[in-house]
């Protein structure tokens, strides 16, 4: 899908399999990421790479946005939901405040609702992009692997005031429980 980037330019929004990046497109990629979070690591992925990435392209071959997916079975209480979880949304400071990152989560949304994905799951600092495209913030308390450089460091179990946020998209209402995320935190 193509739509007009900064100065005119057309950005096509990719969907493609983390397996199928090129090393350089890892190196572009890395560049965007901490461009956009302070501290990010000499990689392109935080704890573990997503399964797989929306990408918006430039028409000169740059990446104006990506963000990470992660397919995730969890359990929250007695329940066990198929979910995505999204990682790393980001935008370079040059293409931001033109819808890149909302096109980028409706692209997502309508994959998991093709696939029968139950909910959507993200970790927000800030939430305000993701309420107003569809996500609730939710207060179940979380279990997670701790993931440091390559090493599992422990399990977490605690509640994410006001970072956690689902998208329902079978018409099921989140449940109340204990939020088992049967790997490392989004």
């Amino acid at each position: 899908m193509s739509e007009a980037g900064a100065g005119g330019e057309a950005i096509t929004i990719i969907r493609v399999a983390e397996t199928e990046i090129s090393a350089d497109r890892h190196g572009d990629l890395q560049g965007l990421l901490q461009e956009c979070f302070a501290s990010y690591p000499d990689r392109s992925y935080f704890k573990l790479p997503p399964h797989f990435r929306y990408l918006a392209m430039t028409g000169s071959g740059g990446v104006a946005a990506q963000m990470g997916v992660e397919y995730r079975i969890i359990r929250v209480g007695d329940a066990v939901l198929r979910t995505f979880g999204i990682v790393d949304l980001c935008v370079t400071a040059g293409q931001r405040d033109r819808g890149l990152a909302g096109r980028l989560l409706a692209e997502v949304t309508a994959l998991a609702r093709s696939c029968g994905i139950a909910f959507i799951v993200l970790f927000a600092d800030d939430p305000r992009l993701y309420a107003r495209n569809g996500w609730t913030p939710v207060t179940n308390p979380c279990s997670w692997v701790k993931i440091h450089d390559h090493v599992t460091v422990g399990l977490a179990r605690r509640e994410v005031p006001g970072a956690m946020m689902v998208k329902a998209l079978d018409g099921q209402a989140w449940l109340d429980g204990d939020v088992d995320l049967l790997g490392h935190l989004f």
